[in-house]
């Protein structure tokens, strides 16, 4: 693409000066009022402690001109091509950092590409990591050594332009360089909740911004900016255990001279909306693939489904995230999880496992679409906005271990039953309760009280999670489904009473109807 072509459009690339966007850029008192802070409590110089907190924000562009839409798969194009230039390069010469492969392959890019020099930079980053993620992958037998990595992602991550990257955040816009004096300008949508959780802080200096992703939807650009801030970090009082399991969220809380607390979450709707949408496509695609074959409905339907049940389950999801947050500020209790790190690696393979009895396809299926690690990360942004810390113990046999005498148990239903000690108790909360007994007893004291070791009815149990108005929805009157059981009702009393003459009718049955039908 010529520099001619780049400049055919004047709202697409302007001189930063001249652009209405730059109006809302901070002012530079205001950035290094923000770099001192994050040195400072970088360094620790400051007296109360804190921890960072990120969390990503996902902006849309309104609908891009046909100028702009080009000009930006351009770039993306460019940028792949780059990224698997930088891959070739790593794996002829044997390059495993971003300075090794500037010095022997910079001066060769910057012939091939006409664009500015930073993006060698940010393709270089993208293909050190994904050369590092490859090898770890062979290591561990996931991954073909002969068979090297190729970028084929519609995305592009960019540096930051106050580090001599690419790309400048604006709050209601994104900057990108091509060229020298060339720029991209992408105007951004921002809605009430980017304003009051992401933007203000930024404004005031109280965050900053990381890396944006950019990609390319239709007509529209999605751009996904990290935002991190210190948080001051809050007087932890005890420590909260979570167990994530299918249809539960467990959690224990444990505090010094206190006996332990348990709640139990009710999460089975989310098995239940994923069993349905693979219905729903399964159904899709047994008519759509009988003659005559419809690809492109076919491809549509599934795509909105698909879309249905990620966003219910993001609901949920977030609903449940933000009662955890809520009760660890109500507790004053550090996050602790299980790490359950590769463990999808004994769902995905046919193969027997220990005991001789292999996954069926069905099973495989529903706990790989298990989103634990969508909601422990849901779950540890919010606790970290919080002031509280996240950790993470190991999660072998935590739901098989007494709490009691420690002794190690074959679980084989839903309740815990010890062999040694008699103990009794859900396993789900058993296993919440070791996870919080074991970062205790690691990093907080060396034995743990013995008040503790007394197993407590939940002091909280919660609901399906639902919206209040869904929940408004549900309860609203509906007076057919209440005729068809009042109809089912004088059904069942006619049948008990099918002895009596057919004039004779209970004296029950008109207060029934008048109550099943709320008259």
């Amino acid at each position: 693409m010529s520099s001619d072509e780049v400049h055919g459009e004047a709202d697409a690339i302007q001189p930063l000066s001249s652009h209405p966007y730059s109006l809302k850029v901070r002012d530079a008192k205001v950035e290094e009022a923000e770099n001192e802070k994050q040195t400072n409590n970088e360094s620790g110089k400051v007296g109360v402690p804190s921890i960072p907190s990120v969390s990503s924000a996902r902006f849309v562009t309104p609908p891009l001109t046909k100028r702009k839409q080009e000009l930006l798969r351009w770039l993306l194009d460019r940028y792949a091509e780059s990224v698997n230039f930088c891959i070739q390069k790593c794996l002829e010469h044997g390059l495993t950092s971003i300075a090794s492969l500037h010095r022997v392959a910079y001066e060769e890019w910057r012939s091939r590409f006409d664009i500015a020099a930073h993006w060698f930079n940010s393709a270089g980053h993208m293909a050190v990591q994904t050369l590092r993620s490859w090898r770890r992958l062979c290591r561990q037998g996931e991954a073909d050594p002969e068979k090297p990595p190729v970028y084929k992602a519609r995305t592009m991550r960019l540096d930051l332009w106050e580090l001599g990257g690419l790309c400048r955040f604006r709050g209601n816009a994104i900057q990108i360089r091509i060229r020298r004096s060339e720029h991209l300008w992408l105007p951004l949508i921002a809605t009430e909740h980017h304003k009051r959780t992401y933007l203000h802080d930024w404004r005031e200096g109280r965050s900053k911004v990381g890396e944006p992703t950019i990609s390319l939807l239709r007509d529209k650009a999605s751009v996904s900016v990290p935002f991190k801030r210190w948080v001051k970090a809050k007087p932890v009082e005890g420590v909260c255990g979570i167990d994530i399991n299918e249809r539960s969220v467990d959690l224990c809380i444990l505090k010094p001279n206190e006996k332990p607390r348990f709640l139990k979450l009710d999460v089975s709707k989310l098995p239940a909306i994923r069993h349905a949408s693979q219905l729903k496509r399964r159904s899709i695609q047994k008519k759509l693939d009988a003659p005559p074959q419809r690809p492109l409905q076919k491809r549509r339907l599934r795509a909105k489904y698909w879309h249905r049940e990620s966003n219910r389950t993001n609901q949920i999801l977030h609903i449940v995230s933000k009662r955890i947050a809520e009760i660890l500020a109500r507790e004053g209790a550090e996050l602790v999880f299980e790490d359950l790190t590769n463990i999808r690696h004994s769902m995905r393979s046919k193969r027997k496992s220990e005991n001789g009895r292999a996954l069926r396809k069905d099973i495989r299926r529903r706990l790989n679409q298990w989103p634990f690690r969508k909601l422990q990360l849901y779950v540890e942004y919010k606790a970290m906005r919080l002031g509280y810390p996240t950790h993470h113990v190991e999660a072998r046999d935590t739901s098989s271990t007494c709490s009691v005498c420690g002794v190690k148990n074959r679980v084989n239903e839903r309740v815990f039953s010890c062999g040694v000690c008699g103990f009794k108790a859900d396993r789900h909360l058993v296993g919440a309760w070791n996870i919080a007994v074991r970062w205790w007893t690691k990093n907080v004291g060396s034995n743990v009280p013995p008040e503790w070791r007394q197993m407590q009815p939940p002091v909280e149990v919660a609901v399906p999670l639902m919206k209040p108005e869904a929940e408004a929805q549900k309860s609203r009157h509906n007076p057919l489904r209440d005729l068809r059981t009042a109809s089912s009702q004088l059904r069942s009393l006619l049948f008990f009473h099918r002895f009596l003459d057919s004039q004779q009718v209970p004296a029950c049955l008109p207060g029934l109807l008048v109550r099943s039908l709320r008259i």
